[in-house]
């Protein structure tokens, strides 16, 4: 998927059909290690980045959109420092690097529902 393609989903999921951002994340995660393993782990965050402004910018007016905006950043922060803890402990900082972490019990993706 391309960066526009998946941040029309995040904007879609997020605000049209009330997902959280985290399982959102967790999802395209999955999928994206298995469509382009070796795609950085970090490249997740920027549709979230992008959806978010979006989302201040353009529907910033409304609760709806202001939560949804607030719930994609979060997220972006969170893949960022996920993405980094891949580094800093020396492992690939691949896509599929970070879907297996999530996986094997990460705190926050761990069970890719909720809040």
């Amino acid at each position: 998927m391309d960066i526009d393609a998946l941040t029309e989903t995040v904007v879609s999921r997020i605000l049209i059909e009330g997902e959280s951002a985290r399982s959102v994340a967790y999802e395209l995660a999955g999928r994206l290690a298995v469509e382009c393993p070796e795609r950085p782990a970090l490249s997740l965050a920027l549709p979230f980045c992008m959806a978010a402004s979006a989302l201040e910018e353009v529907l910033g007016g409304g609760e709806d959109a202001r939560q949804a905006a607030l719930d994609a950043w979060r997220i972006a922060a969170l893949i960022g420092a996920d993405a980094l803890t891949l580094k800093v402990q020396s492992r690939p900082d691949t896509i599929a690097e970070l879907w297996t972490q999530w996986r094997s019990g990460d705190e926050v993706f761990g069970t890719g529902t909720g809040a």
